[in-house]
């Protein structure tokens, strides 16, 4: 039981002190300011952490970040209507416009994706692409296999062979294959 326990110590710890390194998001500010782009000088005016405007002196554009399970997509609205749609994931980006889109009259919507992209602020607003479910499993798996290894290995072993005790060596590899998980688990929540 002692030996247990400290175990359970000792995975809480590699978690707190993966988790103590990182960063705390900064809160994204909602201050107007300005770059540049191809010689053109834009105004970004945040309204919230995933909408605000882009002007370029003369149009004033509106964009949207919205976040999904895999990634993120940022919606440009431009001032006739028209819309310009960016969406990336983990293994995939692609950019499609509205079918009445006039490329010569306004910046196409990778500009202004450039645009939000080198404001230090705008970066932050990028919506998070953690894998929530995937996270939840892991610790899960590797919280039954660090705190009750005979039982993981009764489900795998166990179960087939009569009046079976599980060895020592069997234990200890289940317990360090549920902190080695928790670690993963730890390391893609900071990361």
């Amino acid at each position: 039981m002692k030996k247990q326990i400290s175990i359970i110590l000792l995975a809480a710890l590699v978690i707190l002190s993966l988790c103590a390194c990182a960063e705390k998001k900064k809160e994204t500010s909602l201050e107007p300011y300005s770059t540049g782009w191809d010689g053109v000088r834009y105004t970004v005016t945040p309204i919230s952490n995933d909408k605000g405007t882009i002007s370029d002196g003369t149009n004033t554009y509106s964009y949207r970040y919205e976040a999904d399970g895999s990634g993120y997509s940022v919606t440009f609205t431009y001032p006739d209507g028209e819309k310009y749609t960016w969406k990336e994931n983990d293994s995939f980006s692609s950019g499609s416009t509205s079918l009445n889109f006039d490329s010569g009259k306004y910046p196409d919507g990778r500009t202004l994706k450039r645009v939000l992209e080198r404001s230090p602020s705008a970066k932050s607003e990028k919506k998070s692409t953690k894998n929530v479910g995937l996270i939840l499993f892991l610790l899960v798996i590797g919280g039954i296999n660090t705190v009750w290894p005979q039982a993981v290995w009764y489900l795998d072993v166990g179960w087939k062979v009569k009046d079976a005790e599980p060895s020592e060596a069997a234990l200890t590899w289940s317990r360090v294959v549920g902190v080695v998980v928790l670690i993963i688990a730890a390391v893609m929540i900071v990361a």
